[in-house]
């Protein structure tokens, strides 16, 4: 299994910060190929999030370089990586959250990580960025943890009213604003050819999945330019759509 990847982000229409950070970290391990990737979109005030979201990223990088890679080594079983995967982010959630404590600030931030390796990924996931797969047909692989996306769930509001509603950016749960954190952990077996999507609301706010079904088409020729190109052409659709929120993606190709 090979990896073709890229990404982009951006500051939006009205920002001057941008509390959007990401991750791809890739690393070849004898004859298997380890991917993580993860994007993280800061909550609260400018300097707050933008700083929560930066830590959250770094901490990913350095479990990469000094767990993963030896877990990987060692060839520990999925069910084991799941579980630490999960003690990871009760961690970086504790870390960031005492974090804030000392400095007096309240910042949070979400997490969508996608960890990919042997034909298996696992995903990490808090708050309302979302990870979708492109392979015949698309589909999102994440719950939005919103109040919108509650209320759908409870059948109080429609997807048409959520997308029209002032509440649409109030998450439930995010990194970093309490001690404890509830991550949706999902595990799944990844399809060949396909194309695997990260981003922030700011992307998918004015990117339904039937637009990149037809961005991704099955059977086309894949590069990283191809994929830069595709990433860079939506975001300035997206800024064309009047996003004022910061914008960022990636795109993981697998074949």
């Amino acid at each position: 299994m090979k990896f073709i990847y890229s990404c982009q982000t951006d500051i939006g229409t009205t920002r001057t910060v941008n509390q959007d950070s990401l991750l791809v970290k890739y690393a070849c391990i004898g004859n298997r190929n380890v991917l993580l990737s993860a994007v993280c979109d800061g909550v609260g005030g400018l300097s707050q999030g933008e700083a929560v979201s930066r830590k959250t990223a770094e901490l990913l990088d350095s479990w990469f370089e000094y767990e993963l890679l030896q877990i990987m080594g060692e060839g520990m079983r999925e069910d084991l990586i799941q579980h630490r995967l999960s003690e990871l982010i009760t961690d970086i959630n504790r870390e960031i959250y005492y974090w804030n404590q000392r400095r007096g600030e309240s910042g949070g931030t979400t997490l969508s990580l996608f960890l990919a390796w042997d034909y298996h990924y696992l995903i990490g996931h808090v708050g309302d960025s979302r990870i979708f797969e492109i392979s015949r047909g698309g589909r999102q692989l994440t719950r939005d943890h919103s109040w919108v996306a509650r209320q759908i769930e409870l059948g109080y509001m429609t997807e048409a009213e959520a997308a029209a509603d002032s509440r649409q950016n109030v998450i439930l749960r995010c990194i970093g604003t309490g001690p404890e954190v509830e991550a949706d952990i999902i595990r799944g077996e990844i399809q060949s050819p396909a194309v695997y999507v990260l981003c922030t609301d700011g992307f998918w706010h004015h990117t339904p999945i039937r637009e990149l079904e037809r961005c991704f088409p099955p059977g086309v020729p894949v590069s990283e330019e191809w994929l830069k190109q595709i990433l860079y052409g939506n975001i300035n659709r997206v800024k064309e759509c009047g996003e004022t929120d910061n914008i960022t993606a990636v795109a993981i190709a697998v074949y």
